[in-house]
């Protein structure tokens, strides 16, 4: 059964099969979180279409973040009204905790986005 596209990039499968894992390991294993398949397991893509392809999804990392602080900061603004130090502290907390999901999504988006492999379709195994 093929995998709808939203929950293939929710689950970090190969935006050419939709099944194939990007990364080696789960991302709570913080040792190796980075890690990722040099060749989709399934279909064989290269997952990283060129050296430093990667270097860009720092920008949609950028952007996860600033979002980030944007909703931390609002809702506690709304919730408890802090003081500057417990803004600071909260979205520095969130923003570490979240960070290996921040590197996986912003490669995973940046891939999809412009890694030219193109959206399969109702193409069958």
């Amino acid at each position: 059964m093929s995998r709808s596209y939203l929950s293939a990039v929710l689950n970090a499968k190969c935006p050419k099969c939709r099944e194939g894992a990007m990364f080696t390991y789960p991302a709570s294993d913080l040792t190796h979180f980075t890690i990722m398949n040099e060749r989709c397991p399934e279909c064989g893509v290269r997952l990283e279409p060129e050296p430093g392809f990667y270097q860009g999804a720092m920008y949609v990392g950028y952007g996860f973040t600033v979002a980030l602080i944007v909703i931390v900061g609002l809702a506690l603004y709304y919730t408890i009204d802090p003081s500057e130090w417990t803004y600071i502290a909260v979205v520095i907390g969130i923003a570490i905790v979240g960070a290996p999901l921040n590197y996986r999504y912003s490669r995973v988006l940046y891939l999809y986005m412009f890694g030219g492999l193109g959206v399969r379709g109702d193409v069958r195994k």
